[in-house]
């Protein structure tokens, strides 16, 4: 029995309708916060990647002259070996360090899988002068400016042409050197682009499956919309047009 002014306690049945709503609840904050990692991630991974081939055009001083499909295809096997000299380093160590060794090979592996797929690797598109000049001198090297960058996805359906990796390799900069350029611009963490709420009408359409459907083919033409006129006003600048 309860005595007056003491609030009642009541004890929810585990298997309640409340109960369940929370539960599921928790489950979807864990797996958007999951996702979001995965995003973030992802991001940074590809924000790295653009830095390495910048830096690297910068190095062989190709800021404006197009690159080659074969050369392209030999600077992205560059690219995926980038870490073979520091894998052998720290293999020959007296006492290895497992955790970073597995790191570096898990990252090599998962890259080769995409360059040797038909699907491809996303690489900034420096086969195209404008593109490639938006590259190396007007993106700034942050992840949440990154979508100003064209980018191609490259596989390798043939073998790499064995002179032309050479002679890219000669003049390229160590994986060490292009860290520590990226380091003051590289951020913590990839932001997201903030993409505009927008007010959708639901009386056009019969679903809510529809509704989405249009508002995200909407925000990703208006998001294409906006970056060619960026790349556009950018490169006119640069050129005094």
């Amino acid at each position: 029995m309860v005595g007056k002014g003491i609030a009642r306690t009541y004890i929810s049945h585990p298997k309640a309708r409340k109960v369940r709503q929370l539960e599921r609840q928790t489950r979807r904050q864990e797996r958007l916060s999951v996702n979001e990692e995965k995003r973030h991630a992802k991001a940074l991974l590809e924000c790295t990647r653009f830095i390495w081939f910048r830096e690297q055009c910068l190095a062989l001083g190709r800021t404006q002259a197009a690159f080659s499909h074969a050369e392209a295809k030999a600077l992205t096997t560059l690219y995926v070996s980038r870490n073979d000299e520091e894998l052998a380093a720290l293999k020959n160590q007296r006492n290895p360090p497992v955790g970073r060794i597995k790191t570096i090979e898990a990252l090599k592996t998962s890259e080769l899988d995409l360059f040797n797929s038909s699907k491809g690797i996303a690489i900034p598109d420096i086969m195209d002068s404008d593109n490639l000049e938006i590259l190396t001198t007007i993106w700034d090297g942050r992840a949440n400016t990154i979508g100003v960058v064209p980018r191609v996805a490259l596989c390798c359906a043939d073998p790499v042409d064995q002179a032309t990796l050479d002679v890219l390799k000669a003049k390229l900069l160590p994986v060490d050197e292009v860290r520590e350029k990226a380091a003051p611009v590289t951020p913590k963490r990839a932001l997201k682009f903030q993409v505009a709420k927008r007010k959708e009408s639901v009386k056009k359409l019969a679903d809510a499956q529809g509704v989405a459907q249009r508002s995200r083919k909407r925000a990703s033409e208006a998001q294409q919309k906006r970056l060619k006129m960026e790349r556009k006003s950018a490169l006119n600048a640069l050129r005094g047009l």
